[in-house]
């Protein structure tokens, strides 16, 4: 003989046990959630990590390549002002731009890893401008141009070390008045090496 369906069963499974699934459920639930969202806030410390120490590997490297481009410039100017009794008859080329640079870039995402690379170009193109240039410019016209070229590439690694430092939080900025200087200075003659506009790269 059957026996009846009491209220402490549901399809034969008595209550408890039917509290008991339920409890064990949400107790899984619970810690796959909290799993979850600790896995998810290592992983973000772990980026951001990795992230300053890109940007502590990078920021010294672009400003040498940014103080070597100013040091050409300075024995240049002197070169130029003291009809070649001081400082030095400078170009373009020899400023080292390790590949440090790329790879410490890539670690700060798309934004920083572009004008690194757009750097690295538009340096490439001054060289080949000037050893072009060297043999139907006059010396004086192609020492301003040079001028201009080194303020340009001196400025835009000056750009990318503020870029890398906002991008973690740091707040590292080059003073305005440099930056506006060497813009000054880019300008007369950046249209030879370079196409773009100077806003693109704030």
């Amino acid at each position: 003989m059957t026996e009846p369906v009491t209220a402490a069963t549901v399809w034969s499974i008595p209550l408890p046990q039917i509290v008991g699934f339920a409890v064990t459920i949400l107790a899984s639930f619970l810690s796959a959630r909290w799993g979850t969202a600790e896995t998810r806030k290592q992983f973000q410390k772990k980026t951001e990590d990795d992230e300053r120490a890109a940007a502590a590997e990078l920021v010294p490297l672009l400003l040498k390549f940014a103080l070597d481009c100013d040091k050409k410039k300075i024995d240049l100017s002197l070169y130029i002002s003291s009809d070649g009794h001081a400082g030095a008859d400078e170009t373009v080329h020899g400023i080292d731009f390790p590949s440090a640079i790329h790879s410490a870039a890539a670690r700060l995402g798309p934004r920083i890893t572009e004008r690194a690379i757009k750097l690295e170009v538009t340096k490439t193109r001054a060289e080949r401008y000037v050893a072009d240039a060297s043999d139907f410019v006059e010396n004086y016209e192609l020492d301003q141009k040079i001028l201009s070229f080194l303020a340009l590439l001196s400025l835009r690694a000056r750009h990318l070390c503020d870029m890398a430092a906002e991008k973690v939080g740091l707040a590292m900025r080059h003073p305005e008045d440099d930056m506006d200087r060497l813009l000054k200075e880019s300008m007369h003659h950046m249209h030879e090496i370079d196409s773009g506009s100077e806003a693109n790269w704030y």
